[in-house]
């Protein structure tokens, strides 16, 4: 294994790896709310939906930043 394929691979972990939990932290909210409130859960969902988008976004900037390394370097 060269340092390049360490160096992408650590590239994209940091950025996936907070993602994904902060995608399990918004499952987790949104869970909760609807607990106490199922009235709102359309609303909800659509919160919840936009935040996991957001949230991915990131990962996929992550995914594209490690993939200009590798094929720009």
């Amino acid at each position: 294994m060269t340092l390049d394929t360490l160096a992408i691979g650590l590239t994209y972990a940091l950025v996936a790896g907070p993602c994904t939990l902060a995608v399990g932290l918004i499952g987790k909210a949104t869970m909760n709310a609807i607990g106490r409130n199922p009235e709102a859960t359309n609303q909800l969902r659509t919160m919840m939906i936009l935040a996991i988008s957001f949230a991915d976004a990131l990962a996929i900037i992550g995914l594209v930043l490690a993939l200009i390394i590798k094929f720009l370097k």
